[in-house]
């Protein structure tokens, strides 16, 4: 006997247990968009229960963007004036194994004719390393001096594969000019299938007369050439504190009156910004200030805020780029008197920051707890996803 349909009535209500568990596992910015289509909804970020479920989720969801991916961890010391870099690798679920990587090895040793500056010791002082939070292609950029010039090296740490990128012809023309500073960013072109550098220069002349000349260009490893481009972007804060993912560079463009998150994109060469809401503008508030990082989470961009009043960490996470409304406070973890600064962020939540007494810790948000790595530095350091690739360089 067939049921009569006609008359059911079909009810247009989610319940809430059903709708909370749906827009936990949303990304920031589809739940974002989610928020007007009930009042109820737009309060969630609001409601404890929610928010458990929906940080549980964003920590919890294993994204491709640490897919086959192991830890480097580039560690910088001093030696009078000369700088001295150091170079891990870790593996593993939890990145428990620990090795010590070599660096290539570009430069002769013990060149009469070069400065003792600018020579590179018979260990090897190291490189430091153009970019940050990823390898590119498995392709790492590093920079050293020799004979009293920059260099950029590309460098395979799977194959030991290594490429000597060639002196921009703008840049050291004898006896005229000198290099006053220079900024460079490091990125792949997806539309062209191209491992690019870009770098803004000032060459400020010998002759007083004669004026400062500024000027961007770009390095493409298909052409193994440089070119001049005109790329009108801020730079104020370049050198510092700066992601990349996914071919987009990210960092800090700071005002006396506002602070702005600055993207170029390498395969449009175009850039544009994100304003950051009032709680999270350092200019506003004397207990944050200098204490704000930058760091990819989870595959999303991430500003951790330290509150020296209360020794608290507050994450919050961008949802969408170029939309101020969807920076979203996600975490306040804390207090945490012992932890000086974040380096940066490892999977499911672990963040390695490191302590007053300058040991290396993980810090896992989900459970509070801090585990030692073994290493101590009283200097800069830094974190990359590294993909192993054993394609050649070019």
């Amino acid at each position: 006997m067939e049921m009569d349909t006609s008359n059911v009535k079909v009810s247009k209500h989610i319940p809430d247990d059903i709708a909370f568990s749906i827009l936990s596992k949303l990304p920031i910015k589809s739940f974002k968009r989610f928020q007007c289509v009930r009042k109820s909804w737009s309060l969630l970020f609001h409601n404890p229960y929610f928010m458990k479920m929906y940080r549980n989720n964003f920590l919890t969801n294993n994204r491709s963007y640490y897919n086959d991916t192991s830890l480097l961890l580039h560690l910088t010391t001093h030696q009078g004036y000369l700088a001295k870099y150091v170079l891990y690798s870790f593996s593993g679920e939890n990145f428990e194994n620990r090795i010590k990587l070599n660096w290539p090895k570009p430069f002769p040793n013990n060149n009469e004719d070069v400065p003792l500056l600018f020579q590179v010791d018979e260990d090897g002082s190291g490189f430091d390393i153009m970019g940050s939070v990823v390898s590119i292609n498995g392709i790492l950029c590093l920079r050293g001096f020799y004979g009293g010039k920059v260099k950029l090296i590309l460098w395979n740490p799977t194959t030991n594969e290594f490429k000597l990128v060639p002196s921009s012809p703008d840049i050291f023309e004898p006896y005229r000019w000198y290099v006053k500073a220079y900024y460079q960013l490091v990125g792949y072109d997806h539309v062209k299938d191209d491992y690019k550098v870009i770098q803004f220069t000032t060459c400020t002349p010998h002759d007083l007369h004669e004026s400062a000349v500024s000027f961007s260009e770009i390095y493409s490893l298909r052409t193994n050439s440089w070119r001049k481009i005109g790329i009108d972007m801020p730079r104020s804060c370049i050198r510092n504190d700066k992601v990349y993912m996914d071919g987009v560079y990210h960092w800090w463009d700071k005002s006396e009156t506002h602070t702005d998150l600055v993207s170029f994109d390498f395969s449009s060469k175009s850039s544009f910004t994100t304003p950051v809401p009032s709680y999270i503008d350092d200019n506003s508030d004397r207990n944050i200030k200098g204490c704000r990082h930058l760091l990819i989470l989870n595959g999303y961009i991430a500003l951790i805020l330290k509150y020296t009043d209360t020794s608290t960490f507050h994450i919050s996470i961008l949802g969408e780029l170029g939309v101020k409304e969807s920076w979203t406070k996600l975490f306040v973890v804390g207090p945490l008197p012992c932890l000086e600064y974040p380096v940066g962020a490892g999977k499911k939540g672990k963040i390695l920051f490191r302590r007053k007494d300058h040991e290396l810790v993980w810090f896992d948000i989900n459970t509070g707890m801090i585990d030692e790595i073994g290493i101590t530095t009283s200097e800069r350091c830094n974190i990359l996803y590294h993909k192993e690739s054993i394609l050649p360089i070019g």
